[in-house]
């Protein structure tokens, strides 16, 4: 995943991305499993204001916590057991996954240097397109000599029959 299709599956700027990263002091890894924990560790910040380091553990804590059901998830913000968030990490994860999958299925990057050729075997273009490959498989397994004289022999055979004969 690029740092754009990332960005774009968290519906944030790239610079924010970057400077989440840095501000985490995580590296530039762009994966699915780490959209999904920038996206709570995002909706964590928002919603308390909690800074990023401490929201993106929380993100992972979550993440590691949560069983995959659609019910809610209580977290304690503070070891008393005073302030606790409930956060709909099904949604959330839904969410990311939807952007991704739409994504791949609309975007395509821009592509740095010159398109890469598709060089396809001509004899399989043709056999898919429908032509029977036989005789010109059978004809290049014989020898110079052998297809020469088969030349000769159709040659033959066709002033043969231009004459009538």
């Amino acid at each position: 995943m690029t740092l754009d299709q990332f960005a774009r599956v968290l519906e944030a700027s790239p610079k924010w991305v970057l400077n989440t990263s840095r501000a985490i002091g995580a590296d530039h890894d762009y994966s699915l499993e780490r959209a999904r924990s920038f996206a709570i560790a995002r909706a964590v910040h928002e919603a308390v204001q909690l800074p990023l380091p401490q929201a993106f553990s929380l993100a992972r804590e979550v993440l590691a916590e949560w069983t995959g059901d659609e019910r809610p998830l209580s977290i304690r913000m503070e070891p008393s057991g005073d302030v606790s968030l409930t956060l709909d990490v099904y949604r959330l994860v839904a969410s990311v996954n939807v952007r991704w999958s739409t994504l791949c299925e609309s975007y395509a990057p821009i592509m740095r240097g010159r398109p890469k050729v598709k060089t396809a075997n001509p004899l399989d273009a043709a056999r898919d397109w429908g032509l029977d490959l036989s005789l010109l498989r059978d004809n290049l397994r014989k020898s110079p000599l052998q297809r020469l004289q088969q030349l000769d022999n159709m040659h033959a055979f066709a002033h043969t029959v231009r004459r009538g004969t």
